[in-house]
């Protein structure tokens, strides 16, 4: 990469990472990379955070999604990083910002429901090939971050590029993933994610796939209901509502994460109806 490419790169990556953009002090994001911090300091985080994306944790968190139905629902800010985990909750602060910077930006707001989707799609997938949780959750967070640079450049082109850098679809598509790895490198995010997102091939252990590869498997899985399914995320599910407690679906728990999010626009759950099952016989 020359030199005018990377000052480019990073006009966009200092013009869109401040703090009245990003919406709150950045500094929570290296306050909850202490592994010592103790519950006080948790909590005197939130007058850092901003309503918004405290209230979004905690929907999050409270969704049956992440086991909101067999531990009961979160009150305070610690019980929500204990429950989503510190290195989970720093991705989900840094993915709202972006999100919030992309509202009304119809492009921007689809590489954000993309990498959600992708996020969830990975889970079920890492899970289903026997991964246990906290491999699923390495590839959910990974999936959520994947695409941060796409989204930060779609952002930049459509709002606050100057007449002499204008940002083309190649342009994106080719270091995307170069300001991706910035962003992670500026707010340290974990070590295993530089693997799990830079890497272009998939990964095999001596006998089974690697969690990379999940990943990569999640995102095109995703981006193909995307590119052939009207810009939707497309399931065909039993589905059970989450008001039955006792026997609540895949699919309900799916909606309702979408939900908590604000992006249930981008989700359809087809039923599993009796032809379906037939043909299935």
């Amino acid at each position: 990469m020359d030199s005018e490419i990377a000052t480019q790169i990073e006009t966009i990556e200092l013009s869109l990472i401040k703090n009245s953009v990003l919406g709150f002090d950045p500094a929570v994001l290296f306050v909850l990379d202490d592994v010592e911090i103790g519950q006080r300091e948790i909590e005197e985080l939130k007058s850092k955070l901003g309503t918004d994306v405290f209230t979004y944790l905690f929907n999050i968190a409270n969704s049956a999604y992440h086991g909101s139905l067999k531990m009961g629902p979160v009150k305070h800010f610690y019980d929500v990083v204990n429950r989503l985990g510190m290195q989970y909750t720093r991705g989900l602060i840094l993915l709202y910002a972006m999100h919030r910077l992309a509202r009304g930006d119809q492009d921007a707001e689809i590489i954000f429901a993309k990498s959600f989707s992708a996020a969830v799609v990975g889970r079920i997938m890492a899970r289903g090939f026997g991964f246990r949780d906290d491999g699923a959750r390495q590839v959910e967070l990974a999936c959520l971050l994947a695409s941060l640079g796409a989204l930060m450049m779609t952002v930049y082109r459509n709002r606050y590029h100057t007449e002499d850098f204008v940002l083309s679809d190649d342009f994106i598509e080719k270091y995307h993933l170069y300001l991706t790895e910035q962003i992670m490198r500026r707010f340290q995010l974990p070590e295993y994610l530089y693997e799990m997102i830079l890497t272009n091939c998939f990964i095999l252990g001596r006998m089974g796939i690697g969690l990379t590869t999940v990943v990569k498997l999640a995102i095109s899985a995703v981006e193909w209901s995307f590119r052939t399914l009207d810009n939707k995320l497309v399931f065909r599910s039993p589905y059970i509502s989450l008001e039955d407690r006792f026997a609540p679906s895949m699919a309900g728990m799916i909606e309702e994460q979408f939900a908590a999010a604000g992006l249930k626009k981008y989700l359809v759950i087809l039923p599993e109806t009796d032809q379906v099952r037939q043909n299935m016989h």
